[in-house]
Order: structure tokens, then C-alpha cells, then sequence
């Protein structure tokens, strides 16, 4: 009981605050903007009784919610408040609340600000431990990178606004951004929960105070110098906080999104070699031609230039941005110009760089064979990927195992999973996330337990995401659809056949015939043209594609046949010069057989196409009519046929529901079009259903009415009728 009551008092003392909060927020705009809000709800009550209705009081202060910062919430309980029990509100006893004799003072007086109530000091409750921490941690970087005061920025804005203390959102994130302090968006977040006031201001403040209060403590204990040298030799763009590291999200590692590439990462003893290495890097993934940035230096082609034009080079380069001081002076100091030690050797530079493409003087060593790019540029660790020696064994072996089975999928099931990766990529980075290689395995069938999942993703995952090229060229090598090198004796020696263990002698020609009849019968069943599917990898129109390729073109079209029958056919339409490739034209004039025959003059040489008339059956077991069934159909028929279409004009009725023009209806509406021209008197049951029998066509899973052919039969059973009555 006692328990009871003190909730109930902290309820009661929460509600007050909430209502005591909106009556300052109407004080404050009360002063701010001198509107006079006791005048409108007097104008309500014409009886001086002191009290309105709660639609007019709640209308009154409406007008000036918005003004004030009034939520709805906070208007409600005012509201609630201030009213009696028979419904109406007592306006004076709230005018005597939020009003003031400063009101009616002259112009000469000092007008109150309307923050005399509000406390200058005012900030929020953060109550997450963590969050606290990570506030602390901002509000150190903000006061480390703060070179000057931020109050005259802050105090321009509240001379317009005539604010006390307080600005706008807006123009607070403008002043950080101003200043070079960017922040992420959950840090930005994070002090405006400390410091918002209202719902829509920010303490500037005490913002400020707590910043002071940082560099006079950092001052103090001599702390401030060593700070700024932290953040000078840290090349971000971004607040970096002190935090833990985070735990690995997807099988990636968490770490600073700021670096594009590997050479972006500082180290403290980079030595040459890793500098250089990392503009080979940069300079092959972005294409970039050394000696353009720097030649036109060179005016007099000596082959040197002074050190700032050498730095303002690298930095038009785009390689600039990622060295720092000291690792610039150990690349100067490495191509400096033994003559002149104010300048620099560019050549020398640019022929050492440009070696990631090609090697200089190639065409005097013609047998010498290129790597482009290096082994050590391929091999270069990129930020944010986990060291592969130094993961464990157990890990390790899981990762050959996932890779193990990934290959044999792609190997028998003949995936192609570059088009998957690329559609989710739209910057062409080589990257995808995490969570869309785990989906795209699921798409493709290639089932993983979350331990493999998470040992390939720690091995392809880095800051980017997952590396999917890197993990395509492991994983689908596609060297069984690499075109073979083999010389005319090899070629004579092995023949094609030798490729897939089939003797030529094995396959018989029936077998031969059935695999083309089947294969045809798909085609015409399916009404597919084969060669748009395979000309398409057949980018020089040489009549010629990949075995691969092939077989993938006639899973694409619908054309499916066993493992065995494809060999059986990449065998028979192999190319003699390549024993890799098939050639698909001749197979594709192999199917177009059943469309066209091809007709030879042997006299003018001259091949004549000659287009073949193809009439499917529509016949079948459902439709198959007795001699009892025909019998009756044909008594039925002679009775409707005394109103034939150009007397009833059924054709019209059938084609308003025979929307799709197919030439065939429902069996509902063959019997609602003859009841229309009353012709159904002159069947019985039995004699509809013979006729619904005989004139029906399967269509999917129903059986269809052909009524063109009906309404043939009908003309001419009466053109008969009319030809013997003449007779």
C-alpha cells in the first residue's frame, strides 16, 4: 500500500513538470513575441465569467503552438489542467500563470527575453553508461581540433534571431561543419540528446562551457600538444573515437571507413619499399599514366624537376593525399638528382612505377615474358582484411573445405555467379556486402553452415566488403571452358571424343537422331529460336562458342537434355580447330530443319529456303467421340444449322468472349451464347454434351469450346441443305 502511494505521488509530480514545461514554453513565447493570448480568450466571453469552452481555449492556443514549441501532448495536459468539472476551462486562472504586467510596459523598459524562467545551464539526461563514455570521447576530439573560440559564430546567429543562449539544428551542425569538426550521424545524434532544448533548440552554451572546460583541463595537465599531434599525424576525415574494437559484423572487420584502398593506411615505419609498392598499387587500379603529371614540369626535357613540382605532380595524381611528410621526404631523398639536390629524377620515377604494366626496353627481350600486374601488387594486403597466416588452423581448414564444396557446385551445376555479384555492385568496386554473398550462395544452391560461411568471409572480407573477384578467380578458374593449346599431331593423335571417354564407334547413328528428334521437339513445343540464346557469346561472329557456353545456351532456352546427350552433341558439332569450342550454327540449322527445307539448284548454285507449314494436333484422348457420341452430334448439328451465323449471327457473341482471340471459349459460354438466340430449346442435355465433346480443345488444365470450327460446320451443313432443296 504504501508502495502504491509513493507511485502514485511520482506520477503526480511527473504530470506537473510536464504541464509547468508547456506553460514556460508559453511564457517564453509570450515575451519573445509580445502577442497578447489573455485578449483572444477574452474576446470569447462576453459575460466576464472567466471561464471558455475547451474547443475555444484549445483553438485559442493552437494558433500559437507552433510559436511556442507546444507539442500536442504538452497542450492536452494544459488543457486537462485548467479545466473544471462541467467541461469548461478557467481561463484567468491561466492568464495569472503565463502572463505578466511586463506586458503592458512601454517600449523605453527593458522587455524580458522570456528565458528568465530557463535555466542557462540546461542539458539532458544520458543514462547509457556507453553512450556517456562515447559523449565524453567527442566532446575531446571537438576540443582538440577547436583552434579558436566558437562563441562568435554562435552569438552572429542569436544577434538575428534574438535568441538567449539558443540556436537552430541547422545552424548548429553548419558552425561544425564550418569549423572542420565533421561528424558522423550517430555522433551528431548523440549531442543533440545531450544538449536539445524544447524540442527544436540547441544550448549552445553549455555546449561551450563543457568544451572549455576540456581544453582548460587538457591545458592544465600539458595534455593539448600531445593531442593535437595525435590528430596531425592521423590523415582522417572523420571523428575517430577511442573506442573498443568493435566484434567482427558478417565475418568482416570492423574498422575505419576512411581509406579507399591499401595505400591510404598509415604506418608509422613504412620503409620505401612499402611506398612504393602502394603507388604501384594506386597507379594500376586507377589507370593512371605517370609521366603526364609530371613532363610538362619538364620544359626542357632534362629529366628533372624541382621537389614542390614533384609533390604538386603526385598530388594531381591522386597519390599525394596518402603520404605523409615523412614518407615523402624518403621518396624524395631516393630520387633526388645527384647534380642538383634541389631536384628530382621524375624519369627514374616514372619508368620504376610504370614497371607494374609493363618492363621498359621490351622490345629488345623477345622472349621475355610479362606479369601484369606483380605477384607483390596482387598479393598486397588490403585494409581491413585479416591476416591469413596468422589465422588459426582449425579456420584455416574450414576454408579449403567451404571452398572445396563451392567449386564442385559451380563444376556440376555450371553456375555463372559474376552476373549475381556484379548486378548489387553499381560502383564496380569488386565489393558487395556481406549479407548479399550469404544470399546469392542461398540463390545459387550453395549451402553453407555458418562456421564455413564466416571462414570465407574473413578470408574475402575486408573494410570494402567481400572481395568477390579475388574469390571468383579462386573458386572458378573455368579452365575446363579455357580453349586448349594443342598442336595439328596432337589434335590428329587425341581426338575430340578423347575429351569426355566416348568412343565414336559407341554412339550409333540412332542414338544420334533421337537426341537432334528430341531436342527439335522442344524447340517446336516451346516455339524457341535457339541461336538467339548462343550468339550472344559469340562476340567476333565466328560461328564458334565454348563448350561451356553451349551447354549453358540450351539450359538458358528451355532445351533440356541429360549431361550424356549434351557431350554426345558438343562431340558431333566440335570444331576441328579449336577443341574447346562448338559449332553452334550448323547445330542451330540441325533444329531449324523442322521449320524451313533447305532447296540446292544445282545449276545456279543457289541455296532457296523454303518455309514449312507446321500444324499442331489439337486432337486428344478427352475429345475421342463413339459411334452412339457421333450419332447424336450429327442429329444435333442438322438442328442447329436451320440458323446458321449469317441468320443468328453467333460469331459476334463468341468473339465478345473470346477477348484474348485464341478461337475458343468456355463450355458456360458456348450455352449462354446459343440461349441469347434461343437456340438451346433445340437441344437436349445429352446432345450438348456431345457437341461440347466433339468441338472441345485442351487448353492447359480445361477443356475449351472451338467455336470457329462449329460455326464452319454449321455453314456448311446449311449451304448442303439449301443445295438439295433446290435439287
Amino acid at each position: 500500500m504504501h508502495s502504491t502511494k509513493i507511485k502514485e505521488g511520482d506520477d503526480r509530480e511527473m504530470e506537473l513538470n510536464q504541464i509547468w514545461r508547456g506553460c514556460r514554453k508559453i511564457q517564453g513565447a509570450i515575451f519573445r513575441y509580445n502577442f497578447d493570448i489573455c485578449a483572444d480568450l477574452k474576446q470569447h466571453d462576453p459575460c466576464c465569467s472567466g471561464f471558455v469552452s475547451e474547443p475555444i481555449f484549445t483553438a485559442v492556443l493552437g494558433k500559437y503552438r507552433k510559436v511556442a514549441g507546444l507539442s500536442e501532448s504538452e497542450l492536452r495536459d494544459v488543457t486537462d489542467y485548467f479545466q473544471i468539472r462541467d467541461g469548461r476551462v478557467a481561463y484567468r486562472q491561466f492568464c495569472k500563470v503565463v502572463c505578466s504586467e511586463t506586458l503592458h510596459k512601454t517600449a523605453k523598459s527593458d522587455l524580458a527575453t522570456g528565458l528568465e524562467w530557463n535555466d542557462p545551464w540546461h542539458v539532458n539526461v544520458v543514462p547509457q553508461p556507453e553512450d556517456r563514455r562515447r559523449l565524453c570521447l567527442i566532446l575531446l576530439k571537438i576540443a582538440q581540433l577547436c583552434n579558436i573560440p566558437l562563441m562568435p559564430y554562435f552569438q552572429d546567429y542569436e544577434l538575428i534571431a534574438q535568441n538567449v543562449g539558443v540556436v537552430t539544428v541547422a545552424h548548429f551542425s553548419r558552425v561544425l561543419h564550418f569549423m572542420k569538426i565533421p561528424l558522423s550521424e550517430s555522433d551528431f545524434l548523440l549531442l543533440l540528446r545531450r544538449y536539445m532544448k524544447d524540442g527544436y533548440l540547441v544550448n549552445y552554451v553549455a555546449f561551450l562551457k563543457h568544451i572549455d572546460n576540456i581544453i582548460a583541463y587538457l591545458g592544465e595537465h600539458h595534455l593539448l600538444d600531445n593531442s593535437h599531434d595525435i590528430i596531425k599525424d592521423f590523415p582522417g576525415r572523420l571523428v575517430d573515437l577511442e573506442l573498443s574494437q568493435l566484434p567482427a559484423i558478417d565475418g568482416c572487420k570492423a574498422v575505419h571507413p576512411i581509406f579507399p584502398d591499401a595505400c591510404s593506411t598509415p604506418k608509422k615505419n613504412r620503409n620505401q619499399c612499402d611506398i612504393l609498392f602502394c603507388i604501384q598499387n594506386y597507379i594500376y587500379k586507377n589507370q593512371v599514366r605517370t609521366s603526364e603529371f609530371l613532363e610538362c614540369y619538364d620544359s626542357l626535357n632534362v629529366g628533372s624537376i624541382t621537389k614542390n613540382q614533384f609533390e604538386r605532380g603526385l598530388s594531381n595524381m591522386g597519390v599525394g593525399k596518402y603520404l605523409t611528410q615523412r614518407e615523402m621526404s624518403i621518396l624524395l631523398e631516393r630520387y633526388t638528382d645527384p647534380v642538383d639536390i634541389n631536384r628530382v629524377r621524375w624519369r627514374n620515377f616514372a619508368d620504376e612505377i610504370d614497371t607494374v604494366f609493363t618492363i621498359k626496353n621490351l622490345e629488345k627481350m623477345p622472349q621475355c615474358v610479362v606479369e601484369s600486374p606483380l605477384r607483390h601488387i596482387q598479393e598486397l594486403p588490403r585494409p581491413g582484411a585479416v591476416p591469413w597466416e596468422s589465422v588459426s588452423a582449425n579456420v584455416r581448414d574450414l576454408c579449403e573445405d567451404a571452398m572445396a564444396k563451392i567449386k564442385i557446385r559451380i563444376r556440376n551445376r555450371r553456375l555463372y555467379l559474376h552476373p549475381f555479384f556484379r548486378s548489387y555492385d553499381k560502383l564496380n568496386s569488386g565489393h558487395v556486402r556481406c549479407n548479399i554473398t550469404k544470399q546469392i550462395f542461398r540463390t545459387n544452391g550453395i549451402l553453407l553452415s555458418d562456421p564455413e560461411q564466416d571462414s570465407v568471409l574473413s578470408r574475402y572480407g575486408n573494410e570494402l566488403g567481400f572481395c568477390y573477384t579475388k574469390f571468383l578467380d579462386d573458386v572458378d578458374p573455368a579452365e575446363y571452358a579455357m580453349p586448349a593449346l594443342v598442336t595439328k599431331q596432337q589434335l590428329v593423335e587425341c581426338p575430340p571424343f578423347a575429351r569426355d571417354n566416348l568412343d565414336p564407334e559407341d554412339v550409333s547413328e540412332e542414338v544420334i537422331v533421337r537426341i537432334l528428334t528430341n531436342a527439335k521437339r522442344q524447340a517446336v513445343v516451346k516455339s524457341v529460336a535457339v541461336i538467339e540464346f548462343m550468339k550472344d557469346y559469340d562476340r567476333h561472329r565466328e560461328g564458334e562458342i565454348l563448350e561451356s557456353d553451349f551447354k549453358r545456351a540450351l539450359d538458358n532456352s528451355s532445351v533440356i537434355i541429360k549431361e550424356e546427350e549434351a557431350n554426345i552433341l558438343c562431340n558431333i558439332f566440335r570444331s576441328p580447330n579449336r577443341v574447346s569450342c562448338i559449332r553452334y550454327r550448323d547445330f542451330c540449322k540441325a533444329l531449324d530443319e523442322i521449320f524451313i527445307q533447305l532447296d540446292t539448284n544445282m545449276g545456279d548454285q543457289v541455296v532457296t529456303a523454303v518455309p514449312l507449314l507446321h500444324l499442331p494436333n489439337l486432337d486428344c484422348v478427352d475429345c475421342f467421340l463413339s459411334f452412339d457420341e457421333r450419332t447424336i452430334c450429327s442429329q444435333a448439328l442438322m438442328k442447329l444449322a436451320r440458323k446458321p451465323d449469317e441468320i443468328s449471327n453467333l460469331s459476334q457473341l463468341f468473339k465478345d468472349f473470346d477477348r484474348e482471340q485464341c478461337g475458343s471459349i468456355t463450355q458456360n459460354q458456348f450455352l449462354r451464347g446459343i440461349t441469347v438466340r434461343d437456340m438451346h430449346v433445340m437441344l437436349s442435355s445429352r446432345e450438348f454434351q456431345a457437341i461440347c465433346k466433339c468441338f472441345g480443345v485442351k487448353k492447359g488444365m480445361c477443356m475449351e469450346f472451338n467455336y470457329r470450327e462449329f460455326l464452319k460446320i454449321l455453314d456448311v451443313l446449311f449451304a448442303t441443305g439449301q443445295m438439295k432443296r433446290n435439287y
